[in-house]
Order: C-alpha cells, then sequence, then structure tokens
C-alpha cells in the first residue's frame, strides 16, 4: 500500500491517493481538492480493478452531492450503474479522470512493454465537474523503468514512476508533495 499527496502546480489542487494491490486487483481511493472549475470542488474517487489490472468499477461522490458509479466489463464496455451502454469509449480498458494523475498508474502497471517501445491505447476520460465520459486516445511510452512519455493530442508529459507505477511526478504539472510507499 502507497499513499501520496500531488499538488497541481497550475492552480494548486490538492490530491490524496492511496494505492493499494492484491492478488484480486488494485484500488485506487483519493481525495482532490481543486479550484480548476471556478469554484472550490471536492471530488473522492474509488477505481478498482480485476486481477488482470482492468478497470470494472469507478464511483466518485462530488461535493454536490452527485455521486455516480460507472462500470465496465474488462471488454471495452462502459455504463453508469442503471445506464446504457457509453458506446463512444467503446474498446477502452481504463478510465482516466481528469481530478487526477492516478489513473495513469492503471495503463502503466499493464503495460508489458520494453524501454524504447510504445503503445496507443483508447481511454474512457471522465470530466469534471459534469462527468461527461469522452474517448481519448493516448500513448504511452517507455522510457526508463521508472519513467513514460504520456501523450495524448498536442499534450506530452514525461511520468516518473515509483516501482508499483504510481505517479510520483507528472511533468512538472502534479508533483508529489508528501509520498508513503
Amino acid at each position: 500500500m502507497s499513499t501520496i499527496l500531488w499538488q497541481d502546480i497550475s492552480n494548486g489542487a490538492l490530491d490524496r491517493c492511496r494505492l493499494e494491490v492484491g492478488s484480486s486487483g488494485l484500488r485506487l481511493t483519493g481525495t482532490v481538492l481543486t479550484p480548476a472549475y471556478g469554484d472550490p470542488l471536492e471530488v473522492r474517487y474509488l477505481v478498482a480493478t480485476d486481477a488482470n489490472g482492468l478497470t470494472r468499477r469507478v464511483d466518485l461522490e462530488l461535493d454536490n452531492g452527485s455521486t455516480r458509479v460507472l462500470l465496465a466489463d474488462g471488454l471495452g464496455h462502459w455504463h453508469w450503474d442503471g445506464g446504457p451502454e457509453l458506446t463512444d469509449v467503446s474498446g477502452a480498458l481504463d478510465v482516466d479522470l481528469t481530478v487526477t494523475p492516478a489513473t495513469n498508474t492503471l495503463p502503466i502497471r499493464r503495460l508489458t512493454i520494453d524501454v524504447d517501445e510504445a503503445t496507443e491505447l483508447r481511454m474512457a476520460w471522465v470530466q469534471f465537474p459534469g462527468l461527461e465520459v469522452i474517448p481519448s486516445d493516448q500513448r504511452y511510452e517507455r522510457l526508463a523503468a521508472d519513467r513514460w512519455k504520456f501523450t495524448t493530442g498536442d499534450f506530452e508529459a514525461e511520468l516518473v514512476v515509483d516501482e508499483d507505477g504510481l505517479v510520483l511526478d507528472y511533468g512538472g504539472l502534479f508533483r508529489s508533495v508528501v509520498y508513503r510507499p
């Protein structure tokens, strides 16, 4: 189990995240406090994977009382609990929450590529504060055992990770303030 506190350098947002890894999968739990959307916003998240590291459940709670559960079958099909399939993100195996670097850990842990190799992935990208889920095509290139180049559209960042794939530094945009492995 690892716990980290990140700070968003651009706006001062804080994110406390805990990574728990077990034989049945992993859990990322966290709380984000951010001014990024014009009002103070608190987001609590829980992301759970199966034993293969595929996202299966995402619980989201916003301070305005909104709570939603996003479910995935591990085969690229997504839906809000009780809702229809989100066909725009068909094929995505991982979730990406815009408010935290925690979810970059999901593909990094799952990918088994060598240094200087890269892969393209589709993500179910959750936008805040409205909780829209849109597709995001992303590229992960392994630079070293503890470094990855992350690219989506015109954006790129070098990610420094610990031995569990937890992001410690997100291209200078998010940095760990306190980290307990």
